[in-house]
């Protein structure tokens, strides 16, 4: 199956409709096989003046479904949609994310050999989304190839097994999907642009003392390839200095109170996706006026991606420094394991014996 993740919103609508025969193109040839399901535009294919109801049974005709067939289909397209109380509305009433909840409940309850989608789980609830992707997956299951156009890392990861990467209307690449993001995230910059100075952050905390910071943090001693990255489910081990300011109003805080070291997993979108606090672990640490030091986390359970950390030291509920840019880090998934979601859980597996 393949997936295409593009940052231009501008081509790929074109490219679906010429796939899919909506429309053709001016020069060359399109050759399709098998039966096709678009879920382009929301809403497109519904007419608004008629009930949910009366579009499933059109829609289910026009694929050549009897009134008896579509009878059967119906109760799980219905209960997939979670639209039981608005069936029999006419859907010009309904949200954007009820068009989507019954276009694609319509769309995936019958068998397909191609499937097209354009960013439909971008509507809806979480909890919608994350059946969705159990149906895609189950679709996957069944032998569907499923074209996925999406700016949704989270949903690329899960639904990808290989994608084309379009870039200002190009084709960069296409391959494995571990491979693609890291070649978009050059593509967009992202790994080569500068980081923040290590000085006071923009989204410093409230409670920000500033008597001692981290002035650098690095991949040290980390299994990773050439490139830098590490492996989910492995060890990290990052490497950190740190100075106290000479200008606070009381002694070095080596002297007066222990500091915990906080670092935050931030995803290239913004969500805080972990974070690690030694006074989780400890007691604390007593600095110098300025130092170094190491961090070690035995399991790394973020999934693939580009992160960037952001953190620094804390005392007596307060932040002492902050800095949210400190490091990019690249993580890769083991070309051994498949691993989905946002985290990896680490556990044990035990036998019991025989079953009688």
């Amino acid at each position: 199956m393949n997936t295409f993740t593009v940052p231009s919103r501008y081509l790929m609508p074109p490219l679906l409709k010429l796939i899919s025969g909506e429309i053709r193109p001016t020069t060359g040839t399109i050759q399709r096989k098998g039966a096709i399901t678009s879920l382009i535009r929301i809403g497109a294919g519904l007419q608004p003046l008629l009930t949910g109801r009366e579009n499933i049974y059109i829609k289910c005709a026009e694929q050549g479904y009897s009134k008896t067939e579509t009878d059967v289909l119906l109760q799980r397209i219905v209960a997939f949609s979670g639209l039981e109380r608005s069936l029999d509305q006419p859907v010009k009433r309904y949200s954007d994310g009820m068009y989507a909840r019954l276009e694609f409940s319509i769309a995936t309850a019958m068998p397909m050999d191609v499937l097209l989608i354009d960013e439909v789980l971008a509507t809806g609830d979480i909890a919608f989304q994350m059946r969705c992707l159990q149906r895609l997956d189950e679709l996957k299951r069944a032998g569907t190839t499923i074209l996925f156009v999406s700016h949704s890392e989270m949903n690329v990861r899960h639904i990808a097994d290989r994608c084309l990467l379009l870039f200002d209307g190009e084709a960069l690449a296409l391959g494995e999907t571990d491979a693609l993001f890291r070649r978009y995230y050059e593509a967009t910059g992202f790994l080569n642009r500068p980081l923040q100075p290590l000085g006071l952050a923009p989204e410093m905390p409230a409670d920000f003392d500033g008597s001692a910071r981290l002035t650098g943090l690095w991949l040290a001693d980390s299994p990773g390839d050439a490139a830098g990255s590490v492996v989910t489910g492995q060890s990290l081990r990052l490497g950190f200095s740190y100075e106290q300011s000479e200008h606070t109003h009381h002694e070095p805080l080596g002297h007066t109170a222990r500091a915990e070291l906080v670092l935050q997993f931030w995803s290239a979108g913004g969500l805080l996706m972990a974070s690690f606090d030694s006074g989780m672990t400890g007691s604390g640490m007593r600095l110098e006026p300025s130092g170094l030091g190491s961090v070690e986390l035995p399991f790394l359970g973020l999934t693939a991606g580009v992160y960037r950390l952001a953190g620094g030291f804390r005392a007596g509920g307060h932040w002492l420094g902050y800095q949210s840019d400190l490091l990019r880090l690249p993580i890769r998934q083991s070309a051994v394991s498949e691993i989905h979601g946002l985290l990896a859980l680490q556990g044990r597996v035990s036998l019991d014996g025989r079953a009688a």
